[in-house]
This record gives C-alpha cells, sequence and structure tokens, in this order.
C-alpha cells in the first residue's frame, strides 16, 4: 500500500512537471512613502506603458522543473505611479506618447517608460514556487519632444522561505518587486539630471 502511494504522488510530480503556474509580483505599497526630509522633483510626469507591455506575460523558473508566469508591467503599475507620486510634483499615466491632449492638459515636462526584466529561480524539489526573483526595473525619461533626459535603474532581489510560501505563493517576487521601487525611488530623488 506504501508503495502504491509513493508511485501515485511520483507519478504527480512527473505530470506537473514543466507546467507554468499563475503569481503575481504585485509589492505592497502601503509603506511606501517619500522619505523624511526629501524634496519631491518640482515636475509633472507621465507615466506611460503599452498596451502590449502591459499586457505582457513572462515565463520564468520555479521549482521542481515548473514554471512561473505573471505580468511584470501589469503586476508593477500601480508601484510605479505610487513611487512617481511620491517623487515628483504630479504624477499621470499617459496612454500613448503622442497625446498632446493630455500633455497639455496636465502640464507635462517628463515622460517617463519603464522596461522591466525579471529573473526567478528555487531551492525546492517537490514545490513549484520561485522561493529567488530578480526585479530589473530601468525607466527612460524624456522631455515632451521626445528627446532622452536620463535614465534610472535599479534591481531588487526578494527571497521566500517554503513556511512563507505556503500562504503566499508569490512572496518572493512580491518582495523583490518592493525592494526594486524602493531603490529605483531613491535613485530618483538623487538624479540631477530630472532636477534641471
Amino acid at each position: 500500500m506504501q508503495s502504491l502511494r509513493v508511485g501515485f504522488m511520483m507519478a504527480v510530480v512527473i505530470m506537473a512537471a514543466g507546467c507554468a503556474h499563475q503569481m503575481t509580483m504585485r509589492a505592497d505599497i502601503a509603506g511606501l512613502a517619500l522619505p523624511a526630509g526629501a524634496t519631491p522633483i518640482p515636475k509633472n510626469v507621465g507615466l506611460h506603458i503599452s498596451p502590449d507591455n502591459r499586457a505582457k506575460e513572462v515565463t520564468t523558473s520555479g521549482g521542481g522543473g515548473d514554471k512561473v508566469s505573471y505580468r511584470p508591467y501589469a503586476d508593477m503599475e500601480t508601484g510605479l505611479y505610487k513611487v512617481f507620486g511620491n517623487t515628483f510634483q504630479n504624477v499621470d499615466l499617459l496612454s500613448t506618447l503622442s497625446d498632446v491632449n493630455s500633455i497639455a492638459k496636465h502640464s507635462l515636462t517628463l515622460i517617463a517608460i519603464p522596461e522591466i526584466t525579471t529573473t526567478s529561480s528555487s531551492n525546492g524539489v517537490f514545490t513549484w514556487m520561485a522561493t529567488d526573483f530578480t526585479v530589473q526595473l530601468s525607466c527612460k525619461f524624456t522631455d515632451v519632444a521626445g528627446r532622452e533626459v536620463a535614465t534610472v535603474s535599479s534591481t531588487g532581489t526578494g527571497h521566500a522561505e517554503f513556511s512563507d510560501l505556503k500562504s503566499d505563493f508569490s512572496a518572493a517576487g512580491e518582495r523583490a518587486s518592493r525592494d526594486a521601487l524602493e531603490k529605483f525611488q531613491t535613485a530618483v530623488l538623487q538624479s540631477e539630471a530630472l532636477r534641471k
């Protein structure tokens, strides 16, 4: 009976191997605020994420030979909006780069175009969740004519133990996103080019 049960479990593991499991990398941004003593950049910025990027699904390594799938731009959009709200005088979402009406209406002087790349891995053999996650966030800032003003980047990492993942399958990705956003916020505030 015991050998039958072990055989069944092994068959389940083998059949599940190679699957892409849905997760999120949406950070908890409740406490993501402007640091004490920091001064926001006195400019209005438009955040542009193309529809293709917003819908983009990425698949990277999980545990046990499985994969994890998520939408980096959709998952990080709220966090990016929060960071820009903290670091600039005002932020608005820009549907297209040529949305002259929104640019004029909101007196935008900068446009932010993020690029997000991710990696994940797991030290787990029998579970699919990623235990380690990396988020590389790079954002090109242009003026409203499209001339590049600055590029600001950060790299966030997140780790989760199996005990964390039992209650939150996405813990490593969420932590990596939060780490990337915090570091990105600091880098934006320190950018002399954005303050000119």
